[in-house]
């Protein structure tokens, strides 16, 4: 029977349980694939204790460092879950430069590296696979790959974060953001040091890997507008739900124009209100989802847990899989190409908006700030003014007609520059 080896560059929690799955499903994969998977090489910088802990027999060669064991395992698959930047760069860079197959769960190394890594794949006519990279095990890579490949795709609008939205969606049932960050930490479902969620980061690294798989394109993800869940609290979820009828998500979305050797991409990540009959309603907890929206096949929804060594181990063993099958067919690999986007301009979107302001009660300062969204263009749907008797300012919530993203953020800083306005404050799309 023929035989693939494998190497497995990082043993942290995704990386340990890739391994365990690799060996306990080892007799399922030889029966379907028709061939043996064998785990010859790991790296991690605490190689022997990690080895100990899992019980890797004698012949699976040890290495502290993954770069070397990219340049000279006898393995025709590596499998790089390092985490970080550079050393993961590095490694997939060796082995693709070796002609040998890649899978990777490593969305930042693919959003910062996508060129670099597209270009010497095409050269040696190795494989880069990356379904663990967004939404865990949730299969949306390999659908928009493989499954859409006759289809269109128009847009995506996906919760890409399990964190943040653990967060948003235990402040619907009576936490405050600090409790909920404190629950979702100690349950696994955040990491101690959560910026890179709670700023929406995460989720744009998770974006610039879709759009380059509709694509074939390169989208960085500090070229197009990113804002996370900083500024909401549990008073803006709760109204929001309460009086307009809506939950509020991150969403990260993506829409998609011109031709297909010429894309146009629309791409941004927000907190938004979205209707509570809206399939991205329903995603709650440590939960992420994916709407699909195409030209024949029409919305396709993906949803599951999109976080978790269980979930993302999952999709890096379907990607070993896969990769697999494919070497023993014969089959070429894809040779990506990284070709020009078009970004449209970032305040091109248009959207309605909310707006919690904190606003002195001083006379004529709600019209101050109406008249400043009318400068600009923007039209106010609805206002509400809390009255709390005796502070010295009150929360006024406004929500705005659809309006271009760049005149409503005009009137954000006009209003922000009033005298009678805090510059704390909490702004939002709201999706229509």
């Amino acid at each position: 029977m023929k035989k693939l080896a494998v190497a497995v560059a990082g043993l942290g929690m995704i990386g340990r349980e890739t391994v365990r799955l690799l060996r306990k499903r080892r007799a399922e994969l030889r029966e379907r694939l028709g061939a043996e998977l064998t785990l010859v090489a790991v790296a991690d910088r605490q190689v022997g204790r990690e080895a100990r802990a899992l019980s890797l027999p004698g012949r699976v060669v040890r290495y502290a460092d993954p770069v070397a064991m990219a340049r000279s395992a006898d393995a025709d698959l590596f499998v790089e879950l390092l985490g970080g930047f550079d050393a993961p760069r590095r490694f997939a860079l060796e082995a693709l430069g070796r002609g040998r197959s890649v899978v990777t769960a490593n969305k930042r190394l693919l959003a910062y590296a996508w060129p670099q890594l597209a270009r010497a794949a095409r050269a040696s006519g190795a494989s880069l696979a990356f379904e663990g990279s967004v939404a865990g095990g949730i299969p949306v890579l390999r659908a928009l790959e493989l499954s859409f490949s006759g289809d269109r795709v128009l847009s995506l609008d996906g919760i890409l974060n399990g964190t943040t939205n653990y967060i948003l969606t235990r402040c619907e049932e009576g936490l405050t953001a600090a409790a909920a960050l404190r629950e979702a930490q100690e349950k696994g479902f955040a990491e101690k040091d959560s910026a890179l969620d709670l700023s929406g980061r995460d989720a744009a690294q998770k974006l610039s890997v879709l759009a380059g798989l509709v694509t074939g394109g390169w989208l960085k993800p500090d070229s197009f507008p990113v804002a996370g869940i900083e500024s909401v609290e549990s008073r803006d979820v709760a109204y929001a739900r309460q009086r307009l009828g809506k939950a509020v998500r991150l969403v990260a979305r993506l829409r998609f124009a011109g031709s297909a050797a010429a894309p146009l991409v629309e791409a941004g990540v927000s907190a938004t209100l979205v209707p509570l009959d809206h399939p991205l309603a329903a995603a709650r907890r440590q939960y992420n989802a994916l709407l699909v929206r195409t030209a024949s096949a029409g919305d396709l929804m993906f949803y599951g847990q999109g976080a978790g060594a269980g979930p993302t181990a999952s999709a890096v063993l379907a990607d070993l899989f896969v990769t697999a099958r494919d070497l023993l067919g014969g089959l070429p690999a894809p040779r990506p190409g990284p070709r020009p986007l078009q970004l449209a301009p970032p305040g091109s979107a248009v959207s309605g908006f909310y707006l919690r302001l904190e606003v002195i009660d001083l006379p004529g300062a709600l019209a101050r700030i109406a008249g400043a969204l009318g400068r600009e263009g923007v039209s106010i749907a609805s206002i509400h003014q809390d009255l709390a008797a005796g502070a010295r300012a009150v929360p006024v919530m406004i929500t705005t007609h659809p309006a271009p993203r760049g005149r409503f953020e005009l009137a954000r800083r006009r209003i922000l520059g009033l005298a009678a306005v805090s510059k704390r404050h909490c702004a939002m799309r709201i999706l229509g």
